[in-house]
């Protein structure tokens, strides 16, 4: 599948099947992560495997308006993507910390590495930051930004003409100014 193929095929699952992901597997989502760039190579970026029933369960707590299954969506994985504190670059001009965007091409990777693999994912950002600290006993020195849920989707995705009417249109997307070309 080429990756403009495998960008159309990906959408967010909000149902999983009762299945567990294979190590294998989990190791090839980890590694795509791992090796994600980062600003001056600082990596900022951990993250922290839920999946057993009890670290399902707390993340899902976490994002309780999400909790379904004893798990996040029900997903039989749930990645929990961290920024450690004070590691980051920063922007000297206006001191502009480069780890939610470190940390959002490591989800991203590890996102289209599972779809690639056969498996479905949704990326969460609606979740409380303070109660995933508590719920999983993370250090002072990561801060939890998104979750990632992997496994194998119940649901299917959306036909190709309601996917296109959510996304923008090129028109508004591409920005103009008396600087930049005229596109038609």
């Amino acid at each position: 599948m080429s990756y403009a193929e495998l960008t159309r095929a990906r959408y967010s699952c909000r149902s999983y099947e009762d299945r567990p992901v294979e190590a294998e597997k989990l190791a090839a989502i980890l590694e795509a992560g791992r090796i994600a760039p980062s600003a001056c190579n600082k990596h900022p970026t951990r993250v922290l495997v839920c999946d057993t029933p009890q670290l399902r369960e707390r993340a899902a707590t976490a994002a309780h308006h999400f909790a379904k299954d004893g798990s996040v969506f029900g997903a039989p994985l749930v990645l929990v993507v961290c920024e450690k504190m004070g590691e980051a670059w920063l922007r000297k001009y206006d001191q502009m910390s480069s780890s939610s965007i470190d940390s959002s091409i490591v989800v991203d990777q590890m996102m289209m590495q599972a779809e690639d693999l056969g498996l479905s994912t949704c990326w969460v950002c609606h979740f409380d930051p303070r109660v995933a600290i508590d719920e999983l006993g993370l250090s002072s020195e990561l801060y939890p930004v998104h979750m990632l849920t992997v496994g194998y989707a119940a649901d299917e995705i959306a036909d190709a003409a309601s996917r296109e009417a959510r996304t923008i249109p090129m028109s508004e997307f591409r920005i103009t100014t008396e600087f930049s070309a005229q596109q038609a």
